[in-house]
């Protein structure tokens, strides 16, 4: 997704989520309180993280990027 696809999706009051892996698996956001992706959670292995990605992703207003 662009830049701009992102601005549109927070602007319709949705959340972006993405998995990240930098030093732990971790989950990042952007929303409308935000203006550049911050971490949301931090795990101590990836099928923990994707299990909670996972269940973030049952809320409609929450998006994958």
């Amino acid at each position: 997704m662009t830049l701009d696809g992102h601005r549109k999706v927070i602007a319709a009051g949705f959340k972006l989520i993405r998995p990240r892996n930098l030093t732990k698996p971790e989950i990042w956001y952007k929303d409308a309180t935000v203006n550049d992706w911050h971490k949301m959670e931090e795990f101590s292995t990836k099928a923990v993280r994707d299990r909670r990605f996972k269940e973030l992703l049952q809320d409609p207003h929450i998006v994958e990027d």
